[in-house]
Parts: structure tokens; sequence; C-alpha cells
């Protein structure tokens, strides 16, 4: 029956996966839904996802839902490229590099984005600025690696780079907006204070099929 990917746009989390099926080649059938009219909610999509997240991914009567769970399930039934590690050790540090971004990039990064996107700036206004610091101490830590190595768990693209880079954008996204200039967070010169991430970004854009993963309502 093939792949049958159910999303939002703009959720980092549909954007990994999205990235995943590129990257490994996969066709697929898009659901998008649309969270202001609940689509995510419905009593069928419950069935699918009981926590009423996305994405999810369908693939016959298999129903997957979180993302890294879904990239482990495209790896196991494609494992070529290799995106979860040739070897115990590649798997490790793939792991282990997907694990830091979820307990000290993920959060903070969130706390500084979303309420500059979606609004609660001056009630979260010390939130974002200490959220800030966090993010500006991971990011230079990030730089330093991706100095000694092309991507984030090594020299080949990995679920690592997949999981860090749509929070990047989202956060970049927040950093750019006219609200948040007047919280003078320090992101002015992202380029210069983060340059090896900002190249490697831009190897991740210029891979084959990127462009079909960028959220609608971004372009």
């Amino acid at each position: 029956m093939g792949y049958e990917l159910y999303w939002i746009s703009g959720s980092p989390y549909s954007w990994r996966v999205m990235l995943a099926l590129e990257i490994k080649g996969l066709d697929y059938l898009s659901h998008r839904l649309d969270p202001e009219k609940g689509e995510h909610k419905t009593r069928e999509y419950l069935a699918m996802n009981p926590h009423g997240k996305v994405p999810v991914l369908t693939d016959g009567d298999t129903i997957i839902y979180e993302s890294m769970a879904i990239l482990a399930y495209l790896e196991a039934r494609h494992p070529e490229p290799a995106l979860l590690g040739a070897t115990p050790e590649e798997t490790g540090h793939i792991w282990q590099r997907v694990f830091e971004v979820e307990n000290y990039i993920r959060e903070p990064g969130a706390n500084v984005a979303m309420p500059i996107l979606f609004g609660g700036i001056e009630e979260k206004k010390d939130d974002i600025i200490a959220c800030a610091k966090v993010c500006h101490a991971e990011l230079a830590r990030l730089d330093k690696i991706l100095s000694e190595s092309a991507n984030l768990a090594g020299d080949r693209l990995s679920a690592a780079d997949i999981a860090f880079y749509p929070f990047l954008k989202i956060l970049q996204r927040a950093l750019g907006h006219e609200d948040a200039k007047p919280l003078n967070l320090g992101f002015d010169d992202f380029e210069g204070l983060y340059p090896k991430i900002t190249q490697w970004a831009g190897r991740m854009e210029s891979m084959p099929g990127y462009d079909k993963t960028i959220p609608p309502h971004w372009r």
C-alpha cells in the first residue's frame, strides 16, 4: 500500500520525518493536517495516535508515531543510506547526539522561539533571556563539533543531523522576527558566531529533495 504521512506545517517533528523520507528516496502519500480545524484531534486521527500529535506514518496496517521511532522504523525497512549507523560505535554516537539535542537544546530553543512566534513575550521575557543563554552555550558546543567533522555524529549525514536541523531553523525564524529585536538576545551575527553550523545547515539545504520538506506556510 505504501507509506502515508500525516503532518502539520511547521512541526519540527514532521520535518524530521520528511527529511528522512527524502534522504532515503522514499515515496509517500502526504496528508497535511490543519490544526486550526482540529484535524489532528478527530476520532479517526486519535485512533492512530491517542496523543493527537504529529507526525504519524502508516505502512499498510502498521502505524508508527513519534518522530525518532518513525526514523528507526524506516531505517529497519530501508537500511541504506544508513542514518542510525553502520557499526555499533556509529550507532551509539548517533543516538548520543540525538539525545543531547533532545535533552539540552530542544526545550530552551522552544522556550525562546514559541513566545516570539505565537505571543507571550512580555510575560516570558526573563525565561526567554535565560533560555537564550543556554542556546548560545549549546550552539557553541555544536559549532565546535562541526569544526571537527562534517556532520554532528561524524562525517556521514545521520539521524543526529535530522533531529537537530528543524529546531535550528525554527529558532532562527523566531530570532529574525521583528518582536525579537528589542530582547537583545545576542544572535544578530549568527553566521559570525556559529560559522560551522551555518555551513552545515547550507549543506543540509543543498540536498536533493530538501525543497519538498520546507514548511509550506514559510514559503
